[in-house]
């Protein structure tokens, strides 16, 4: 049995529900996704629109918590 793999819209549900646990204003919409699957199971994935913002320890906490769990995603949304 294979499991199927994930889409970013898992991984937008995913962060977005740690962001509001953690007290944070900021909400994912989208996510920068590249279509290869590294045979390393490296993440295909990253989150362009919270770079800026200032809380930054705390969301890439959230963003390596998420990549670990969600480390290869299809761009679906």
């Amino acid at each position: 049995m294979t499991l199927p793999i994930p889409t970013a819209r898992d991984v937008v549900a995913y962060l977005n529900e740690r962001l509001a646990a953690r007290g944070l204003p900021h909400r994912v919409q989208y996510l920068s996704v590249v279509p290869y699957m590294n045979p390393m199971w490296l993440s295909n994935w990253s989150v362009p629109e919270l770079a800026d913002a200032p809380e930054q320890d705390a969301i890439e906490e959230e963003i390596r918590e998420a990549r670990w769990k969600f480390p290869q995603i299809y761009e679906e949304y």
